[in-house]
């Protein structure tokens, strides 16, 4: 009995320490976020523009985007909130331009465990 008890104390052990190793940190999950934002504002916001919009841009929108990545990286940077448990990470993110409160803000909430970032929450907020 007290054998298999040591040997589950010392896979308990192992797992643990593997956990903390392999929880990301915030420069990860910085580039994770900035590459999931131009992603989904390639993808998503560039296709969807108004017409107006979509006509004067014409193609550039993306690389609008690729231009606007340096100050992205800084927002959310500055707007993480991050809860370290060791073995694993909550990321909270607010990204919105604040000099622009015409443009919608986007609320992100994203686990970090095992060097990969699952995001569960995506919205964009009022």
């Amino acid at each position: 009995m007290k054998l298999s008890v040591l040997f589950g104390a010392v896979i308990l052990a192992i797992t643990t320490a593997a956990l903390v190793v392999t929880n990301p940190g915030p420069e990860a999950y910085a580039e994770y976020v900035g590459t999931q934002a131009q992603t989904y504002l390639t993808d998503e916001v560039c296709t969807d523009l108004p017409a107006g919009i979509g006509d004067l841009l014409g193609n550039q929108c993306g690389e609008m985007v690729q231009s606007l990545m340096p100050q992205l990286d800084s927002i959310i940077r500055d707007r993480t909130e991050r809860l370290n448990f060791a073995i694993g990470s909550i990321y909270r993110t607010s990204l919105g331009i604040p000099d622009m409160p015409m443009l919608p803000e986007y609320r992100v909430e994203s686990l970090a465990i095992l060097n990969r970032f699952f995001t569960y929450y995506f919205s964009q907020a009022g």
